[in-house]
């Protein structure tokens, strides 16, 4: 049986909040905190005289140290928005502009490196050719939440569950790539002489409500809209 749970999640998604009432369900003894921002440490301390037999993560913006993990008696598990060969940053930008024909998430033991420890399972969908950003990330935290329910269920019903899995995934290797902030801002750029092709592949990949590609001319960026 699970002892304390502490699930770090984010206040803005909607699979987030669901992964919280499921365990919030499963477990009496049960914490969370939900971030807002991109390595926000507000209110952890709160935690530092609990021992916890399980961390979840989902899209979580917390970064957590190695003395923290050290609370973790038995796991720190993270569910990542994609899958082995896709670290870091803008995954799901990545995966569009290379043509991928499937996608997905991959829950993960968590150590002190980016979308490195050791996996639990790999879940993955086709790309329809009409995917876009915004379609395959809803498609993505859809089979997150999934793959989340799946897991911790496994856990509650028997704690060697979690060894079954690292065996059974023992194969499987993450890339040794990792994508970063700046890697994301230069596909952004739609550079001149750029092929229909290209073009066309690259729009498909950056586009989003909140963010748009770029061209830059004469030291000014020209944002393109529909």
């Amino acid at each position: 049986m699970l002892g304390n749970v502490l699930f770090f999640g984010r206040k803005d998604c909607v699979y987030s909040k669901k992964v919280k009432s499921f365990l919030k369900k499963k477990r009496k003894n049960f914490y969370y905190l939900q971030s807002n921002f991109f390595g926000e440490k507000k209110n952890i301390s709160k935690f530092n005289k609990i021992n916890f037999d399980y961390i979840f993560c989902f899209r979580s913006y917390y970064i957590l140290k190695k003395e923290f993990l050290k609370k973790c008696k038995k796991a720190a598990i993270n569910f990542h928005p994609g899958t082995p060969k896709y670290r870091g940053i803008g995954c799901v930008n990545f995966a569009l502009l290379n043509n991928e024909k499937y996608y997905g998430c991959t829950a993960h033991i968590i150590n002190q490196k980016i979308d490195n420890g050791k996996i639990l399972s790999v879940k993955k969908f086709k790309v329809r050719i009409n995917d876009n950003v915004q379609s395959c990330l809803e498609k993505t935290y859809k089979l997150m939440f999934k793959q989340a329910k799946i897991t911790i269920n496994l856990l509650l019903k028997n704690e060697n569950n979690l060894a079954r899995l690292i065996q059974k995934n023992k194969r499987i290797k993450w890339s040794k790539k990792i994508t970063t902030k700046k890697d994301l801002e230069k596909i952004y750029l739609i550079k001149k002489n750029i092929s229909k092709k290209d073009f066309s592949k690259q729009i498909r990949a950056t586009k989003t409500k909140l963010f748009k590609p770029y061209i830059s001319l004469y030291g000014k960026k020209f944002i393109l809209y529909d």
